[in-house]
């Protein structure tokens, strides 16, 4: 029972997905013919697999008269049961619903859940051009009790003549879809035209079993008329199911009495029409096997081609996530040029000062360090001063927050051009273009905004850290950092009394040359200091930009990307749909081949 039950949902879900597909399909003008392929594969789905796994029984087989406008398939429609039953009239594309004629109990009548999917019955006879979603089913009488198709069901349809139309079009495959023989009728003045051609390729595709009736023309032109149909429309149609050569009758233009009297008077015609197609269907069970086994080789055969109508917009998705990716690339290249390039993290000049003053001697020591300190004091004023200037001079580039704002800025602008530029096509570049009319500036702004702060308050923490690990590090080792102290003591004193020995007669003036000494001892120190602390800086740098990676580009760059996907747009279902298709169908095929359902 769930196995049932579950088999009975991925059948509904199916001929759902199938039919959104469809529907998809006819927001596109150039995709009507696949629109009609889609309809197929979901009448297929709910008519012939669903009645599968329902147990249809094998009778009564469906029979259905299709054709172009004007082509006489009402007539023919008349012919296959024998007597007038259907309206026949000579304005083209009369009939608009198709009209069921059978001499089978109604009570008989398929009620298992999807039959015929969006068609209502009607229980009240109506006029053939009601343009409504509904079909009829008439009581009939055959001419005798054992008529070959006193069991069948004869289907009227309305006309094939545009891929376009949303109505009767689509109750015609849906009929089409049902049926176990098609009886395809094609006119003298238009056997030929691209409509119904299509149709009928499609129809043998799909593995049904056709018969074809040529009409109205002379009587003497029918041979030439029928070879002429064979070389020009029937060896360009492609089989790809199971099915046998497709027969062709004649019917030439009839007469008033042939007409009125299908079952005496155009007995000759009605006699080959059936004889065709009691050959195409031998016994109803071989007639309702056939059917099942085309319809599930057709769905798996052309699913890849059913679901090809999704690469224009999923092209068009990964377009847009390129795109994306340009722009955020685009994004931290102008943090990196604008900002980091020129930023030397202010708060590392902490650390360096405290690495200096960590390797000033303790204790009675300290005195002999100031003293050294003291003497080279025009060094030190004169750095501070230099110092001072760059810091001025860097106080002249925009502040971080500034970049990236620009950066943004400059990024949504180049994304908003990349749709303006698609504007044109109906898919995922017209819903983006309307969005950035209708808020999705303001929405990335505020998502940036909650972004940056959080990756301002890691950037100061990051910095801190790695600061106070160096000073930490150099505070546990102490024989390092005795060894540092001591040593830049002893090179300071070294320095004085080099100067002092190479100019060993010293004059007053040789004095001025020992603070210049004793700033060179101290310059090395400092810069043993600053090269520690520029591998910080550049180390802050590279984490800067994973950070601004991490905190900002990504999240914004993976939000820009799915913002087409989510909401419950058409590319979010489009996806959905593309990972449902094929494992129900998958599931259900299996399904069908396993012991229990054949």
């Amino acid at each position: 029972m769930n196995e049932t039950k579950a088999h009975r949902e991925q059948l509904a879900q199916l001929a759902a997905d199938y039919d959104w597909l469809e529907e998809y399909c006819r927001q596109h003008p150039d995709l009507g013919r696949h629109a009609g392929q889609l309809r197929l594969a979901a009448a297929l789905t709910r008519n012939v697999v669903g009645g599968s796994l329902e147990q249809r029984p094998d009778t009564p087989l469906h029979i259905a008269v299709v054709g172009g406008a004007g082509s006489g398939k009402s007539t023919v429609a008349n012919f296959l049961v024998g007597s007038v039953v259907a309206e026949a009239n000579p304005q083209a594309g009369y009939t608009r619903h198709p009209i069921a004629f059978t001499a089978s109990p109604l009570s008989s009548w398929p009620s298992y859940l999807g039959f015929l999917g969006p068609l209502r019955r009607l229980d009240e006879n109506q006029p053939s051009n009601l343009d409504e979603d509904v079909y009829q089913v008439h009581p009939v009488t055959m001419p005798q009790t054992d008529d070959p198709l006193a069991d069948d069901v004869i289907w009227d349809c309305p006309d094939m003549t545009t891929w376009a139309s949303t109505g009767y079009v689509s109750r015609l495959i849906e009929i089409s879809a049902l049926a176990d023989v098609i009886v395809y009728v094609a006119s003298d003045e238009r056997y030929n035209d691209e409509v119904p051609t299509q149709f009928l390729q499609m129809l043998v595709q799909a593995g049904k079993a056709v018969v074809v009736v040529l009409t109205k023309m002379r009587e003497a032109d029918a041979p030439s008329l029928v070879e002429h149909f064979k070389n020009e429309v029937l060896s360009k149609i492609h089989n790809t199911g199971t099915i046998p050569p497709i027969p062709i009758v004649a019917m030439p233009s009839l007469t008033e009495a042939e007409r009125a009297d299908p079952a005496q008077a155009g007995a000759r015609y009605r006699v080959q029409l059936l004889n065709q197609i009691l050959v195409l269907c031998p016994s109803a069970h071989d007639a309702r096997k056939r059917t099942l086994q085309n319809a599930i080789q057709y769905l798996e055969s052309s699913l890849e081609q059913l679901l090809d109508v999704a690469k224009t917009d999923l092209t068009d998705l990964e377009t847009w996530k390129t795109a994306v990716e340009n722009g955020r690339k685009v994004f931290e290249d102008r943090y990196r040029k604008e900002y980091l390039s020129g930023e030397s993290f202010r708060r590392l000049d902490r650390t360096r000062h405290q690495l200096l003053e960590l390797l000033e001697p303790p204790g009675s020591a300290q005195y002999i360090g100031r003293a050294f300190s003291f003497i080279r004091l025009p060094y030190t004023l004169g750095r501070d001063f230099l110092f001072r200037s760059i810091y001025q001079s860097e106080a002249s580039h925009l502040p971080e927050q500034t970049v990236l704002q620009n950066a943004l800025a400059s990024w949504l602008e180049q994304l908003q051009a990349e749709s303006l530029r698609r504007t044109n096509t109906i898919g995922i570049w017209k819903s983006i273009n309307q969005a950035f009319d209708s808020g999705l500036k303001q929405q990335s702004q505020e998502r940036f905004q909650v972004q940056s702060r959080t990756f301002e308050l890691m950037q100061g923490d990051e910095l801190d850290r790695a600061g106070r690990a160096l000073i930490d590090q150099l505070e546990a080792n102490t024989s390092l950092l005795n060894f540092l102290r001591y040593g830049k003591i002893a090179l300071d004193a070294v320095a004085i009394i080099t100067v002092i020995a190479l100019t060993w007669i010293p004059s007053w003036y040789h004095l001025l040359l020992i603070p210049v000494a004793v700033a060179i001892s101290h310059i090395m120190a400092e810069c043993v200091v600053w090269w520690r602390v520029d591998r910080i800086r550049a180390s802050a740098r590279t984490k800067r930009i994973e950070q601004l990676s991490a905190q900002i580009s990504d999240p914004l760059a993976k939000w820009f990307e799915e913002w087409p996907t989510h909401g419950g747009s058409p590319i979010e279902r489009m996806q959905i749909v593309l990972r449902r298709v094929p494992e129900n169908l998958k599931a259900l095929s299996a399904a069908i081949r396993s012991p229990k359902t054949v």
